[in-house]
Formats: C-alpha cells, structure tokens, sequence
C-alpha cells in the first residue's frame, strides 16, 4: 500500500544537485528501489531498474530524486540514532 503521507522535501536538494546525490550515496539502504516505488505517488510510478539507472547516472529526475532523499535521510537518521545509544 503507498504512502499516503505528505513527503516534506527540502528546497537544497535539488539546488546543489552534486552535494545532494554524494549524501544520497553514502546513507542510501543497499535495497532501495522498492522503497522509492513504495513512496513516489500514482501518477509517477517508475520501474525500479530506471530508479537504479537515476541513482547510479546521477540522471536528473526531480520526482525520484527526491524520494531517493528521504530514504537515505531516514536511513542517515537511523544511523545517528543508534550511534547515540
């Protein structure tokens, strides 16, 4: 079932578009894709080879580059967390 949460992105990401996919690198989860398709809304459903490929060729997709942003900033967040205790 998708996500029915409104996804709060912030404006950065996609200012600094280097920055943003070398943070997505370092703290994105190694099975990612299914995620991504899980979060991204109806009307912009991706095949998760194409997700890998934006990923992977840094392509520039607003849509999944941003879901690809808050999955590796929730894994990020789990990281600290944990580091924490």
């Amino acid at each position: 079932m998708a996500n029915l949460k409104k996804i709060e992105i912030p404006i950065h990401i996609h200012l600094n578009i280097e920055e943003t996919f070398n943070f997505i690198d370092e703290n994105i989860p190694k099975k990612y894709s299914t995620e991504v398709q899980d979060l991204l809304p109806e009307g912009n459903k991706y095949q998760a080879d194409y997700i890998r490929k934006v990923k992977n060729e840094r392509i520039n997709n607003a849509v999944i580059i941003s879901h690809l942003y808050v999955i590796a900033k929730r894994n990020f967040d789990l990281k600290q967390i944990s580091e924490t205790n």
